[in-house]
């Protein structure tokens, strides 16, 4: 029971992550006129954001694994581009995993 309860809130967390990402960076927003500044502060936000989750629940390969696949799919609920959606969901775990990334 407790797996499940922490289950719940681990893909409760990243649900609410990608919603503060879509309305910081909206998939409508023109990407012509969107100042590379505010998507690159909106990365950063949800970044550090799961970063604290991470210290403070401490989840296993699991739960980074859970936690990655719901954030995933409600930014491609959103309507956010695949790719777009994979590179910022492999950012976010490489964050939270401590390994540095480029």
């Amino acid at each position: 029971m407790f797996k499940r309860l922490f289950s719940s809130e681990v893909e409760d967390f990243a649900t609410a992550l990608a919603i503060q990402f879509s309305k910081r960076f909206p998939v409508d927003l023109p990407r012509e006129g969107a100042r590379p500044s505010g998507l690159a502060q909106a990365v950063d936000e949800i970044c550090n954001r799961a970063a604290e989750f991470q210290r403070a629940k401490r989840l296993g390969v699991y739960g980074k694994a859970k936690l990655g696949t719901a954030f995933k799919l409600q930014l491609k609920e959103s309507g956010y581009p695949d790719e777009f959606v994979n590179e910022l969901t492999q950012r976010l775990l490489i964050r939270i995993s401590g390994r540095s990334g480029a």
